[in-house]
């Protein structure tokens, strides 16, 4: 092939300077290349077309706007440090109280999963208590700055799970069955309405119903041992459970307590209510959307960091861009203040932010990675053997190296290393390991497959993480040399999750993460979606799960993730090599990226809880 993604993506890639010019062409400053290359995947090897008249004309006036740009980039970065002087009393960390916080996104608010689905493309502002609260939540993270990996980087360490209440006071356990839930009162929802009891009580059954916050939800997982959730008095909620649980401590602190009055808006209608202390206001689904200070926030509660205070900033602006290297451009330009909750996985902007001390750099918080789904029905890949021998020609490190961070970790193991069921030896993928072997034993699980050539793989990918399509193509490669053709189709991000979901990809999907989660492996199994079958298979509501095609050709491996769950499993090493044998999904690169902010308001949304997401924004932060 003449022609391949690298070479493209190496020819394509520009200065930042070159980039601000582009954006100059088209008068939108950098944030308005979400306009510039938004097509689809092209795997043609002919020459681009001429620009059209309109395009000629806008880059005409390219190089008399590109100047321009910088000057302006410049006057609007003093002109937010002139907004944003800190009033007379300032934050506890030293930085400014007002003015606004920027924020990076490169996708609208999957409204469907927003509040009682925590996986996806809400993860900022769905995490960080900004809108949402919570019964409780994790304690604080510590952050030990390490100059002689960057100057103004930070690592996190010091993790605290203890779980500490926030909407409640406190809860009794008297026995292994029964959780009460002692609630506070004295919150205001968004809209006015005083929090009690009963809110608490209509979230933890709402998220009983398997299609809670659009279907595949942690939330939902974590509440299959619920038996009952009622109401005692306006302070207090009794939950009883169907066996012993280990996981509930998680349930409470994970799960956010949206509005019962009007959640069921917020498809529709993009109503959006909490009791955190920013409001969701101003949606626009070409620019963005803004929180603003919720005027009634009651900030006390027993939580021993989050507590106290009031919204310091005037706004969070989240503001949209078409992808995370056009994000990513946009803050080293200062055209936003941070990127938290949206990795960059650009690995040049992210070598820049590294070396530059006007940013304040934070790694080392490991929850998930990009992941491959094969479906397990789907001819010819039904057969497990064709879906070993696709999946052990993909470079987890190749794609590591050229489209994430240096704290990233290639790997095919679903775990974060020092987990009880991690095995080292397992992990390493193997056409990194041994080319030529690799390629050997896949054509010999191909043979025995029944491949003879010919055949189609085809790949749903997701071209707004930019190694999505560069696996794809990597994968491309690989299979061509055994007479494999590939069918490779671009998806927008609510398009895949479609697909994902109900399982109705063709073969493969590629872009999404997965749950990889620190603690017990029963947690991570439970929150993990890629290797259960739940999503490996087309949703049938009248076939149980583990009688649906595909997914019941695999009966002991259903029972050995089941046995995880419940946490009677302890061969780890029996458990990993079906999960490779099964080859249902495998890791790519489990994620630690680095999370750069403008130093002059970082320290506004620091310091961080032991998952990494800020204790809200701007928030006063007590010691």
């Amino acid at each position: 092939m003449a022609s391949n993604y690298w070479s493209r993506m190496r020819a394509r890639r520009v200065s930042r300077r070159t980039m601000l010019k582009a954006s100059g062409a088209a008068g939108v400053g950098v944030a308005g290349i979400a306009l510039v290359g938004c097509g689809g995947d092209d795997d043609d090897d002919d020459a681009a077309p001429a620009p059209a008249p309109a395009a000629a004309a806008a880059e005409e006036q390219a190089e008399e706007q590109a100047e321009q740009v910088m000057d302006d980039a410049e006057d609007q970065a003093e002109e937010q440090a002139m907004a944003d002087e800190p009033a007379e009393e300032g934050s506890m960390s030293g930085a400014p109280m007002g003015g606004t916080l920027r924020r990076g996104n490169t996708s609208t608010p999957n409204f469907v999963r927003l509040g009682l689905n925590n996986a996806g493309n809400n993860t900022g502002y769905n995490q960080d208590g900004s809108i949402y609260e919570r019964i409780a939540r994790v304690g604080a993270s510590g952050l030990t700055r390490q100059d002689e990996v960057g100057p103004n980087f930070h690592r996190a360490t010091e993790f605290d799970y203890a779980i500490q209440p926030v909407l409640a006071t406190g809860w009794e356990t008297p026995d292994d069955v029964t959780w009460v839930i002692n609630s506070r009162t004295d919150p205001v929802w968004h809209t006015g309405r005083s929090f009690d009891a009963e809110d608490i009580t209509w979230v933890l059954n709402e998220i009983q119903d398997e299609n809670a916050g659009g279907g595949g939800s942690p939330m939902h997982l974590m509440a299959q041992n619920i038996d009952s959730v009622e109401t005692v008095d306006a302070a207090s909620v009794r939950m009883a459970l169907t066996k012993p649980t280990g996981y509930i401590e998680t349930l409470l602190e994970q799960t956010n307590i949206v509005d019962r009055e009007t959640y069921d808006q917020r498809i529709d209608e993009a109503v959006v209510v909490g009791t955190g202390p920013y409001q969701f206001t101003n949606y626009d689904p070409n620019r963005g959307w803004d929180q603003i200070p919720h005027p009634d926030f009651a900030s006390e509660n027993p939580h021993s960091v989050y507590s106290g205070g009031q919204p310091l900033l005037d706004k969070i602006e989240h503001i949209l861009f078409a992808d995370v290297n056009a994000m990513g451009l946009a803050l080293e330009a200062g055209e936003i203040d941070t990127h938290r909750g949206v990795p960059i996985g650009v690995p040049e902007i992210g070598e820049r932010l590294l070396a530059d001390e006007d940013f304040f750099k934070v790694s080392g918080y490991g929850l998930g990675g990009r992941v491959l789904r094969f479906r397990a029905d789907s001819e010819p890949f039904r057969n497990k053997l064709a879906r070993q021998a696709v999946l052990m020609l993909a470079d987890g490190p190749r794609i590591q190296r050229d489209f994430f961070g240096p704290f990233d970790v290639a790997g095919r193991m679903p775990w974060q290393p020092g987990s009880p069921a991690f095995v080292a030896d397992l992990d390493p993928h193997p056409i990194a390991v041994d080319p030529e072997a690799t390629r050997a034993e896949a054509g010999r699980l191909f043979e025995a497959a029944g491949f003879s050539g010919g055949e189609v793989l085809k790949m749903d990918i997701l071209p707004e993480r930019l190694d999505a399509p560069a696996t794809a193509q990597l994968l491309q490669q690989e299979v061509a040399a055994f007479g494999i053709e590939t069918e490779i189709t671009p998806r927008e991000y609510t398009e895949m999750i479609t697909l994902q979901t109900t399982g109705s990809f063709d073969h493969m999907i590629i872009g999404f993460g997965n749950w990889v989660r620190p603690g017990s492996p029963a947690v991570t199994v439970l929150f993990a979606d890629a290797y259960d079958g739940r999503m490996n298979a087309p949703v049938d509501e009248n076939v149980p799960l583990l009688e649906r095609p595909g997914i019941a050709d695999e009966p002991e491996w259903t029972s050995m993730v089941q046995a995880a769950i419940d946490g009677t499993w302890d061969d780890w090493q029996a458990w990993n090599e079906k999960y490779l044998d099964v080859a249902w999904s495998n890791c790519l690169v489990r994620q630690y990226a680095l999370l750069s902010e403008n130093s002059a308001r970082a320290g506004l949304t620091h310091p961080d809880d032991a998952y990494g997401w800020a204790y809200a924004p701007g928030y006063h932060i007590v010691s």
